[in-house]
């Protein structure tokens, strides 16, 4: 399809969307507004503190101090250099879309290929474990046991994904070198702490800002289309909801006042797809290199259909208890003091892997 045809197919549609936005003023209001609250009250606390270590470590070179300590193990378990540790670390510790940030930043540097990149960008890029424990599983569902069943398949899933891929370019003959780059290396200049912060925090800052509109764009989104959704089972209705917008699909299930058994497939499944509004914070991320979102794409289909069947079969052979008390905690509250514990925990893990490096080294 040409240009002008995408341009098309896309312009009538949204055209559509603006008749829409200018005859149901309040109900657009209204969307733009639990869109925007629940970026601020959920994601900025949850990513931002992420975002920032992230784009500082980046500044800092931890991707090459981490390789030679790593690269036995992302080589045979992933087929992937050393330097890819830090996107995989990142992006299981804090959740979209962390692990596309650093691995465009990683391909920008030429620290890995485009090849290796769409790899990494395919299996990096998880809800968050705080997302997934605190906020579906304490504050929506009130039962932290389905917290640890949904982030064993989601993450379970991800990293055989990932294990395929590897195999997949090893019969294909792809090599572990970084390969050409379209970009030149970031000059290695005289290091300032002063201007790698402010470095960090403008990119950081641009992220998160970036999220928020796609959230409320589609939370705005997601409102136009309930009208006709709504005539769907709950189960249907939900994860249609959450095909847009993961967050507002996972609200809808909490409120259905369906079982455990049937809700969390169906949140598995969303969880592993992602929506389209986090499917574009990704392809934003990665629009200004050359790491193709194709496999993202793919594997983002398989995971889905793998979480679902193997959430429905783990439901039916395993007794999940719900919480001892009765009314639903906030999942905010407790947000952001453990990103930050989180984030701590992590840089310590690399602080340590650090010395590795540096004591084989001196060896």
């Amino acid at each position: 399809m040409s240009v002008d045809k995408k341009r098309l197919a896309l312009l009538v549609p949204m055209l559509l969307v603006l008749i829409l936005l200018i005859a149901r003023p309040q109900l657009v209001y209204a969307a733009a507004q639990r869109g925007l609250s629940l970026w601020w009250r959920m994601v900025v606390p949850a990513l931002l503190p992420f975002f920032l270590v992230s784009e500082l470590l980046v500044e800092l070179g931890m991707a090459s101090l981490l390789a030679p300590a790593l690269a036995r193990l992302m080589g045979p378990l992933f087929y992937l250099p050393g330097t890819a540790a830090l996107p995989v670390l990142m992006g299981f510790c804090s959740g979209f879309p962390t692990g596309a940030v650093v691995t465009e930043r990683l391909r920008r540097q030429g620290q890995i290929n485009a090849e290796q990149g769409a790899r990494l960008v395919a299996f990096t890029n998880n809800a968050g474990p705080l997302y997934i424990t605190i906020s579906v599983a304490l504050g929506l569902l009130a039962s932290p046991a389905a917290g640890w069943l949904l982030a064993g398949v989601h993450y379970g899933g991800n990293l055989l994904l990932c294990m395929a891929l590897g195999l997949w370019a090893r019969l294909r003959g792809s090599g572990l070198s970084p390969g050409p780059c379209r970009w030149q290396p970031e000059p290695a200049g005289v290091f300032s702490l002063g201007r790698s912060l402010k470095t960090s925090a403008r990119n950081s800052a641009n992220n998160i800002l970036l999220i928020g509109c796609y959230m409320v764009f589609f939370s705005v989104i997601t409102a136009l289309l309930d009208a006709p959704l709504s005539r769907l089972n709950p189960l249907l209705h939900g994860f249609a909801q959450g095909f847009w917008e993961m967050s507002l699909g996972m609200d809808l299930l909490a409120d259905s006042g369906l079982s455990l058994t049937r809700i969390l497939p169906v949140a598995s499944a969303i969880l592993a797809l992602g929506g389209v509004s986090v499917q574009t914070q990704v392809l934003a991320m990665i629009a200004d290199s050359d790491i193709s979102p194709r496999v993202y794409l793919a594997c983002r289909l398989l995971h889905t259909l793998f979480s679902y069947f193997i959430t429905r079969w783990l439901c039916q052979i395993i007794i999940l208890p719900a919480a001892a008390f009765g009314s639903l905690l906030p999942p905010v509250q407790p947000l952001l003091p453990l990103a930050c514990r989180l984030c701590a925990i992590a840089l310590t893990l690399l602080w340590l892997l650090a010395l590795v490096c540096r004591a084989g080294e001196r060896r």
